[in-house]
Order: structure tokens, then C-alpha cells, then sequence
């Protein structure tokens, strides 16, 4: 359902194409034709131009259509399309305390995390700390 402004937005084009439309039949029960062709094709112009505008922001707003996923494969592995603060993958570990701050750097290339193998990490971005071996603290 349309809320705020885009309601708005509809009631303004819908008035306005019902004046067009009134115009026009006026025009023509007139018949003066020529400025009811002048008129609708200006109405038509106006149209097309609004609607390849609207096409464009759509195609340059719409998100990247690079394939993005995160595969984790094997015992222990931990992958992540972003940051990961601290992973801890081994067995009989005491990890203690927060995860350390993790800065943002740059995203793997074609937006693909894998971790494949026992105890693997992998992150799309930084990684905090990672912890695999056992019985650590």
C-alpha cells in the first residue's frame, strides 16, 4: 500500500493525466484538431522523456548483480561475507574477554567468501583474530 509521499506522487500523476485526457476531448468535440495533435504529442514526449529517466535511476540505483556468496566446507570452518571479530574454531578452547576491533578494509573481489578444509577461516573483508588450533586461552 502506498504511504507518504508516494501517494502523493500517484494522486499528482493521476490529476494531471485527467486533465490531459479533459483537454484533449475538448480539443476534439472543438475539432480543432491540429492543437489536439500538438498537444498529445507534446503530452507523449513528456512522457517518454520522464519514463527513460526513470528507467535509467532505476538501472543505476538497483544493487550489483555480482554473485555473492559464502561457503564453509569441512570441520570447524567458519566463512563470512563480511568481517568476522574472532573466530575460534579448535576444540577445548578458554577464549576470554571481547573480540577485537575490526577495521573495514576492502571486499573480496566478485563478492565470493569460501572456507574449505578443517578449522578453515575466511572473511569477505577483516578478520579480528582467528583462533584454530586447540586448547587455547
Amino acid at each position: 500500500m502506498l504511504t507518504g509521499w508516494r501517494r502523493g506522487v500517484l494522486w499528482a500523476v493521476a490529476t494531471a493525466a485527467g486533465l490531459v485526457v479533459v483537454g484533449l476531448t475538448l480539443l476534439l468535440w472543438l475539432k480543432d484538431l491540429g492543437t489536439a495533435g500538438t498537444v498529445a504529442g507534446f503530452v507523449a514526449d513528456t512522457a517518454a522523456v520522464i519514463m527513460v529517466v526513470l528507467a535509467v535511476r532505476a538501472l543505476l540505483l538497483q544493487p550489483g548483480q555480482q554473485p555473492n556468496h559464502t561457503t564453509a566446507s569441512g570441520p570447524g570452518a567458519v566463512a563470512a561475507g563480511h568481517n568476522i571479530g574472532r573466530a575460534v574454531t579448535g576444540d577445548g578452547n578458554q577464549m576470554s574477554g571481547p573480540a577485537p576491533a575490526v577495521t573495514a578494509g576492502g571486499s573480496a573481489p566478485g563478492g565470493a567468501v569460501e572456507a574449505s578444509g578443517s578449522k578453515a577461516v575466511a572473511a569477505g573483508d577483516s578478520i579480528g583474530e582467528a583462533v584454530t588450533g586447540d586448547n587455547n586461552r
